[in-house]
C-alpha cells in the first residue's frame, strides 16, 4: 500500500510523462508541416514539377492537396467519431460497477 502523498507523486509524475509525449508529437507535426511548406517553395523557385504541391491543408474551403490530387475533409464526420469515441471512454469510467 502506498501512502495518499506517493500516490499523489506518482499520479502528478504520469500526468508529467503524458503530457511531454503530447507535446513532442504537436512538436513532430508542426516539423513536418513546416518541411513540407519549405519542399513546396523550393519546387516551385526550381520548376521541376507540372503540380509543384505536395501538401496543402486549407481547412476554409474543408480541401486538402495532396502531390496534386484534391481530397475535400469532411469535418463532421470526424466530430461525431471523436463525440462517440469519447462518450463511450465516459460510460465505459462510470459504469465500470455495473459488470
Amino acid at each position: 500500500m502506498e501512502t495518499r502523498l506517493e500516490r499523489n507523486l506518482r499520479i502528478r509524475k504520469e500526468k508529467r510523462i503524458k503530457r511531454a509525449k503530447r507535446l513532442c508529437i504537436l512538436l513532430l507535426f508542426i516539423f513536418l508541416y513546416l518541411g513540407l511548406q519549405i519542399v513546396n517553395q523550393n519546387i516551385v523557385e526550381l520548376n521541376c514539377l507540372d503540380n509543384p504541391t505536395i501538401f496543402r491543408l486549407d481547412l476554409k474551403t474543408r480541401q486538402i492537396d495532396i502531390f496534386g490530387d484534391t481530397y475535400i475533409i469532411d469535418l463532421d464526420i470526424i466530430k461525431d467519431f471523436l463525440k462517440t469515441s469519447f462518450s463511450g471512454l465516459l460510460v465505459l469510467h462510470c459504469g465500470n460497477y455495473l459488470l
